[in-house]
């Protein structure tokens, strides 16, 4: 298999799951504050819409950004294997 090729199944695997699931780093892990997160009160629902909002606006940015790169990779990819031939 060629290089190029071993580059984008590690990039399918390894890292677009971990840009997929970004939004896991945000849990709370620390045990000492376990009961400080529902003594907080609940939103609003203004304040619940805008976070739903956030959360998709940051979603489709990551989305798109990842699209960008696949594109850009298989450009390379394409143009190293016109120059090969």
């Amino acid at each position: 298999m060629k290089l190029s090729y071993i580059i984008i199944v590690l990039f399918g695997l390894i890292l677009l799951p971990n840009i997929l699931f970004v939004d896991a780093a945000d849990l709370d892990t620390d045990p000492f504050s376990a009961g400080t997160q529902f003594d907080s009160k609940p939103l609003d629902e203004a304040e619940q819409e805008d976070k739903e909002v956030s959360d998709i606006w940051t979603i489709s940015i990551i989305i798109v950004a990842s699209l960008l790169i696949v594109r850009i990779a298989f450009k390379i990819i394409k143009k190293r294997r016109a120059r090969s031939d």
